[in-house]
């Protein structure tokens, strides 16, 4: 049997043969019937029997291609875990058997964790085998997707879930957004939510309609009612997509590290710079764009591009008590030199009050509450360079972990095997509205912005 590379040339070579007899058949079918010479209409007439011939070919040669890859040996692979040591990947060949290496009795977290990337990067290698002609792992077919592994055109090979899943914890783990959401777990595709319509803490108006009376022994408060608005959220798609090159696999390991960090990184920034700017359509409802925002308005010739102490206070007055004790300050970059030189003139020998801080471990506080510095957040001086927000406030929505999927097939000629990745999720900032306070003037949001100072 042929090996797999020269069946893809052959597959490669019949391709480019039938684009350019297509092309060709179209240029002759440009010619009016009526002025189209004997020779041209022969030609047409082979051309079309040439085309039929390579498509036969063609099937012949995907059948051919199916068999090398399921009848050629497998290779198998065994990734270093834990400062050298080399750990068993199992005897067997079952389609079954999981990927990585079996860890020891009472194996520390540490190896866990390389065992984690073992798995990732033992299935990368898996795929460049067998994209190379040199054996197919039978755990590749056994998570196929799609209508089949075995020919070129119609699927992939998945990448294991329990692998998918720990990305998926990572996000969350290590994004500065995702970490701070409120996160939920859905098995449909949609979900619904009846909020409490509460607008304003005026009486009559608390909690949608609730009011409380004082009444005398034996007297019945009169009746109120509540007010329920309706929050939906439907699962939206994020994907991404990555090669690896020959070059890239040299062990287990360290590709595994490799992939995981690709698609952890992209991920997390596509999801959260949705929900930090996202329309709403196609994709989550960022926090810029939601009905509940309150937008604080630069000083009377206040500089542009700047920040000062005044739109920090005015920015904090404007937040719901209640959301202080989780808030944070997401800036960009750019904000940071305005605010290490701000602080309050006080007198003569006063105590400078500094509420613009850095603490023991160099955490930037305003207020006492940390600052976040995000490259999802606009450029110093336009709306959405600094806000002061409650994440816990903002409702995001997941299902399925990632899906992931490889081809051996979409960069063979660049030496690249392809992994694709999607991410089902939806979210959007609960209230539905700004609150108007029981005593004051201004109305309060768990989502505060400094308006543009142009």
């Amino acid at each position: 049997m042929r090996t797999i590379r020269h069946i893809r040339q052959d597959l490669a070579d019949n391709a480019a043969a039938q684009a350019a007899l297509r092309k060709e058949g179209r240029d002759l079918l440009g010619v009016a019937a009526a002025t189209r010479t004997e020779a041209q209409q022969t030609r047409l007439t082979a051309v079309e029997g040439e085309l039929d011939a390579l498509v036969t070919a063609a099937a012949t040669l995907e059948r051919e291609h199916a068999q090398a890859l399921r009848f050629q040996e497998e290779e198998r692979h065994e990734p270093t875990i834990g400062g050298g040591s080399r750990l068993t990947l199992g005897a067997d060949r079952a389609a079954d058997r999981p990927w990585g290496p079996t860890l020891p009795a009472g194996a520390t977290a540490a190896m866990q964790a390389e065992a984690h990337l073992a798995a990732l990067g033992e299935f990368g290698v898996a795929v460049y085998h067998a994209s190379m002609g040199h054996g197919a792992d039978p755990r590749l077919f056994a998570a196929a997707t799609g209508m089949g592994t075995a020919v070129p055109s119609e699927g992939g090979y998945a990448v294991p879930q329990e692998v998918a899943a720990g990305i998926e914890r990572e996000m969350y783990e290590v994004g500065d957004l995702l970490s701070r959401v409120d996160a939920r777990t859905i098995t449909g595709d949609a979900i619904a939510y009846n909020v409490i319509n509460e607008t304003s803490r005026a009486d009559g108006s608390r909690q949608g309609g609730v009011r409380h009376y004082w009444v005398d022994q034996g007297t019945a408060p009169t009746a109120s009612e509540t007010s329920l608005a309706r929050v939906e959220l439907k699962l939206r798609k994020v994907g991404c997509l990555g090669y690896m090159t020959d070059e890239l696999v040299s062990d287990a390991a360290a590709l595994g590290g490799e992939l995981r960090a690709m698609f952890l990184e992209e991920l997390v920034f596509g999801v959260e710079d949705a929900i930090t700017e996202g329309t709403g359509a196609g994709q989550p409802d960022g926090y810029l764009n939601c009905p509940c925002q309150v937008s604080v308005a630069k000083e009377t010739n206040q500089a542009a591009a700047t920040i000062n102490t005044t739109n920090l206070s005015k920015m904090w007055a404007r937040m719901r008590a209640r959301d202080k004790a989780n808030a944070v300050w997401l800036i960009n970059g750019d904000c940071g030199p305005q605010l290490d030189v701000l602080s309050i003139a006080a007198g003569t020998s006063a105590l400078e009050p500094r509420f613009v801080n850095y603490s023991s471990d160099g955490v930037l506080t305003i207020k006492g509450r940390p600052v976040v510095e995000t490259e999802y957040n606009a450029t110093l001086g336009t709306i959405g360079d600094i806000a002061l927000i409650n994440l816990k406030r903002y409702r995001l929505i997941r299902k399925g972990g990632i899906q992931q999927q490889s081809s051996i097939h979409v960069r063979f000629t660049q030496g690249e095997e392809t992994i694709r990745s999607f991410y089902r999720c939806d979210g959007q900032m609960m209230p539905r509205a700004a609150l108007t306070p029981f005593k004051g003037t201004g109305t309060l949001s768990p989502v505060v912005v400094l308006a543009t100072r142009a």
